[in-house]
């Protein structure tokens, strides 16, 4: 096992428009602007860092004549990325309550300066792409990125927010990862990228 493979370091989360392109590997360094339509959602809250789990099921074949399974077929695979938004940012607000922010007066005289946020009940989720970075140092000393793109999911709150004088208040979330039918088979939910070295000379 190679030391560069033992990753340690905060990990930052984005989200973009579906089909959004994803950076590239050679020209976006690690903790650099991934540019185009990709929107850095913010900090992270220490101690609820942004966690990357996947669960699956399968079904197992058994017939008479073993007492082990013969066969088995994967038949479920869920992916759900949790975080605190340490960020409590219009856009943020925006992103959670599926809902467009109106800037309803600029500060001006006798008038401070306010957003607003209009939310109901409606059905339908907005879907995005999403994107996690997180940090690899390799063999020559260089911070490497390691990035998840994931197609196609929703986000939602997934906890209280808590408004308290001896904590920041932070937005706890849950993005579930849907398959992407419009990608190539095997393709559907994602593509991990793993940079291990910086580009040589040309």
């Amino acid at each position: 096992m190679a030391d560069q493979d033992i990753l340690i370091g905060p990990g930052r989360l984005y989200r973009a428009p579906l089909g959004t392109a994803n950076p590239d590997e050679s020209t976006v360094a690690y903790g650099a602007s991934w540019g185009g339509s990709w929107t850095d959602v913010g900090d992270i809250l220490e101690g609820n860092p942004v966690v990357l789990s996947m669960s699956e099921e399968f079904t197992d074949v058994h017939t008479e004549q073993f007492v082990a399974a013969r066969n088995s077929v994967r038949t479920r695979r869920e992916i759900m990325i949790k975080a605190t938004l340490a960020e409590h940012t219009v856009a943020n607000l925006e992103m959670l309550l599926s809902s467009t922010a109106a800037t309803t007066a600029a500060a001006g005289g006798g008038q401070k300066g306010f957003s607003e946020i209009k939310f109901g009940s409606e059905s339908a989720v907005d879907m995005y792409k999403w994107g996690i970075e997180a940090l690899r140092v390799d063999s020559a000393g260089n911070n490497q990125p390691v990035r998840w793109f994931l197609h196609r999911g929703y986000i939602k709150l997934a906890g209280d927010v808590s408004y308290a004088k001896q904590n920041p208040t932070g937005l706890p979330v849950e993005i579930k990862i849907l398959a992407d039918a419009t990608q190539a088979a095997g393709q559907e939910l994602g593509i991990l990228h793993i940079v291990t070295a910086a580009a040589t000379a040309t």
